[in-house]
């Protein structure tokens, strides 16, 4: 595996952490704080969904380009 498809696999995998995260937040939120903090956790969970799509988007549309040739 090269560098940058590891490096696309890294940043791929702590996208996924950091949104498993702030979901279990909600819930939480949701269980010990009737839910005060949930539209802002909802909002940075869309932020990270929003900028781990538009990263993938863009690295697909590079390698289906061949790449940085």
């Amino acid at each position: 595996m090269n560098a940058e498809a590891r490096n696309l696999a890294i940043f791929a995998r702590d996208q996924g952490k950091h949104l498993a995260a702030v979901m279990r937040a909600i819930q939480l939120d949701a269980k010990h704080n009737d839910g005060r903090d949930g539209a802002d956790l909802a909002a940075l969970g869309q932020y990270l969904a929003d900028d781990l799509n538009g990263y993938m988007d863009s690295e697909a549309e590079r390698i289906q380009r061949g790449g940085d040739k």
